[in-house]
């Protein structure tokens, strides 16, 4: 019995993940069935929980330091261990004399105001950070996003731009779609790409893709998030590039459900936020609460979190 528990947990326990998508879905087909139905109440997010298990605490939720390390193609990708929850990415790789030069839309200042943290403290949790900073995008350059829709719903662009509405003046940063990509999703993607983007970092790729081209995504994750980052000369993290996968026909159900389209949204805002640099959190009322039962805002702490990444100044090296 503890020999097969300990296996379903390395194995994420596909089959029953799944069972519990269906069973959130059944659920919302019950709810339009009724004659006079509640208000509608967003389920717990497809994308956000695997089924809950016995968690270990630490003081930070730091995904480079509790985390399991695998180096493929000169990257250090990082995943959470076996009791973290697996919709969230990260990787840091060292500076290096062959980065492409600065960025043409490189500015002096801030493009968007730094956004004003809420009263308060808590309520979120970082990606990847080092001895003498947190991992974050520049400031003073746009972000820029490439697309693919290979399995997208027919919805999928306005689902995007109302997710990066909801996060970009948050963050603090002017996010900016430069449109379709022919890239499809990998597990493995490396930060440059000069055949298709050029002398430059590649634009973060959002992918509207399958369980079977990303396996992480069977079973009841919608949504996978994350960057990578660069040192500069002095030790400093700056995210340079990154990926959301989302999951394709998993989303198209579920924009077809009564409420879907505003579910679907906070589904791609989380995995942004998980681009920008946070991880879950275990705090309620929190859009990056892992176990999400219709959270489709950014909470308080969400916020604070992505005001603390924002506060930066421009990355003059890269």
């Amino acid at each position: 019995m503890v020999a097969g528990a300990r296996w379903d947990r390395l194995t994420w326990g596909p089959r029953r993940r799944r069972r519990r998508m269906l069973r959130l879905l059944r659920e919302l087909d019950r709810q339009d069935a009724l004659a006079s139905p509640p208000a509608w109440r967003a389920p717990p997010d497809l994308a956000y929980a695997v089924p809950p298990r016995p968690r270990r605490r630490t003081a930070v939720a730091v995904v480079p330091i509790v985390a399991t390390l695998a180096i493929t193609g000169g990257l250090l990708w990082v995943r959470g261990v076996a009791d973290e929850h697996i919709d969230h990415v990260a990787s840091i790789i060292p500076m290096s004399d062959t980065r492409p030069p600065v960025a043409a839309d490189a500015q002096a200042g801030r493009l968007v105001p730094a956004p004003r943290a809420p009263s308060g403290s808590g309520g979120f949790d970082l990606l990847s950070t080092n001895a003498v900073s947190v991992a974050a995008y520049d400031p003073c350059r746009p972000l820029h996003l490439v697309v693919n829709h290979e399995a997208a719903p027919p919805s999928a662009d306005v689902i995007l731009r109302d997710a990066i509405a909801m996060v970009g003046p948050a963050a603090g940063l002017r996010i900016v779609l430069d449109g379709a990509t022919d890239e499809l999703a990998q597990s493995r993607r490396p930060p440059t790409d000069a055949s298709r983007y050029g002398s430059r970092w590649s634009p973060a790729l959002v992918a509207w893709t399958t369980p079977e081209r990303v396996p992480v995504l069977d079973g009841d994750v919608a949504g996978v998030g994350g960057s990578v980052a660069v040192t500069d000369s002095s030790g400093h993290l700056h995210n340079v590039s990154g990926i959301v996968h989302l999951d394709g026909p998993a989303l198209t159900e579920l924009t077809r459900r009564r409420g879907g389209h505003e579910v679907a949204v906070a589904v791609v805002a989380h995995e942004l936020v998980h681009l920008l640099g946070l991880a879950h959190t275990q705090e309620s009322g929190q859009l990056m609460n892992a176990e999400n039962s219709g959270q489709t805002t950014l909470g308080d702490g969400d916020r604070r979190g992505l005001a603390l990444l924002a506060d930066r100044p421009c990355a003059r090296e890269l």
